[in-house]
């Protein structure tokens, strides 16, 4: 069907509406454009589809360089978006996302990555012994050639290892270290990479098997085990811990720092340095990086889930959570804390709105909000945010 594109989903498809009212989502069409549609799927209230003919394009549209996007490939879903434009897309699905949720916000700002080469961490599926990413919304598999949105360290990997008889792999790299390591879902028989490269199974990893490299991010070194959480590049640490710092710094108080869902340490370790901190992370492996990396700093490291853990008085608070967002139970945790300012980082705008909302509710104000360019040429959203006290 023909249809004229007025808006940008929180996911970076289009939004338009049918002639019968329904609402429909076109992956691949930005607003102003009209464009025919493919649709793939239709609910009670609302269609999804993709793009077929661009009739009249946005000045924003640019041709994709990238032949493996071309042919379907789901890594990178907004490279026919001119750089500037995605971004000023990205902090219009923020706005979006506030607006709807009825919060009283200032306009957001924006950071981009400095010395940035690209992703550090790829899961890809295996075909006949190689690597690849999935076509969207298929289970079948790209073989890439190159790979311009990922660290060269992992590009070669990608490309030119042979993973045998593994149905999945992780390759994660330290761009700043140069150390490998990769993950093999299934059999690790035939895997041949370079002699630098770590290789360990899954089942070895349930069994017990400890692997990790080692990544100087935000001015320091740091443990990344095999199943740790680690943001996809040094350059996104950089940035987030510069501006975590920043709002700190406007809106903080003396005293301790809590650091919820505290992964390896990352907060903990830079902006909590000269604070005690109380570390919250529920997952096991992080755990264990975080006692090794934060083994100088006046440091309480709590497994436990964040909306269980006992609140303790604090004059900051930074919470990263995955991207379901806080949630009523963790907001109430935190708020209990009573912290001069609570810093927020995001991974999701519908989450971010909602958590953005709990927290007005529960009496804080949204201060000032950045939107984080972590994933260049997708519509993955980094939000990072300070609330105050009302």
């Amino acid at each position: 069907m023909e249809l004229r594109i007025t808006a940008t989903a929180r996911d970076g498809a289009g939004v338009a509406r049918a002639d019968d009212g329904r609402v429909v989502f076109v992956e691949g069409a930005l607003p102003g454009e009209t464009v025919t549609a493919e649709i793939t799927r239709v609910d009670k209230r609302w269609s999804r589809g993709r793009v077929v003919v661009v009739l009249d394009p946005s000045p924003d549209r640019v041709a994709v360089a990238c032949s493996h996007q071309l042919e379907g490939c789901g890594g990178c879903d907004l490279l026919h978006v001119e750089a500037g434009a995605a971004i000023r897309m990205k902090q219009s699905m923020v706005v979006d996302q506030l607006v709807r949720a009825e919060v009283d916000a200032p306009a957001p700002g924006l950071r981009d990555l400095d010395d940035d080469h690209g992703r550090t961490t790829v899961r890809a599926a295996v075909s006949g012994g190689r690597a690849g990413y999935r076509i969207r919304s298929s289970n079948d598999i790209i073989i890439p050639d190159e790979c311009d949105a990922v660290d060269p360290l992992v590009e070669e990997l990608l490309v030119d290892g042979r993973y045998g008889d593994a149905e999945e792999i992780q390759i994660r790299v330290g761009n700043r270290t140069g150390e490998r390591l990769v993950v093999v879902t299934g059999s690790d028989f035939g895997v041949e990479l370079p002699d630098d490269v770590a290789i360990v199974t899954d089942t070895q990893l349930v069994a017990g098997k400890r692997a990790w490299i080692h990544e100087e991010a935000a001015g320091r070194s740091w443990r990344i085990s095999a199943r740790s959480f680690f943001q996809n590049r040094p350059a996104g640490v950089d940035a987030l811990v510069a501006e975590v710092q920043e709002m700190v710094d406007e809106y903080g108080a003396d005293g301790p720092l809590v650091d919820a869902y505290a992964g390896i340490g990352i907060f903990a370790g830079t902006i909590g340095a000269n604070r005690p901190v109380h570390a919250i992370e529920r997952g096991r492996d992080s755990v264990a990086d975080a006692r090794v990396n934060l083994v100088d700093a006046d440091a309480k490291i709590v497994r436990t889930d964040v909306a269980r853990w006992r609140s303790s008085p604090a004059g900051v608070v930074i919470a990263d959570p995955a991207r379901e967002g806080l949630g009523k139970g963790a907001v109430q945790t935190l708020v209990r804390a009573e912290p001069a300012v609570l810093v927020l980082v995001s991974c999701d705008p519908g989450a971010f709105g909602r958590d953005a909302k709990l927290l007005a509710d529960a009496g804080y104000d949204l201060q000032r909000y950045t939107v984080i360019d972590m994933f260049p040429g997708t519509s993955h959203v980094e939000t990072v945010a300070a609330f105050t006290p009302a």
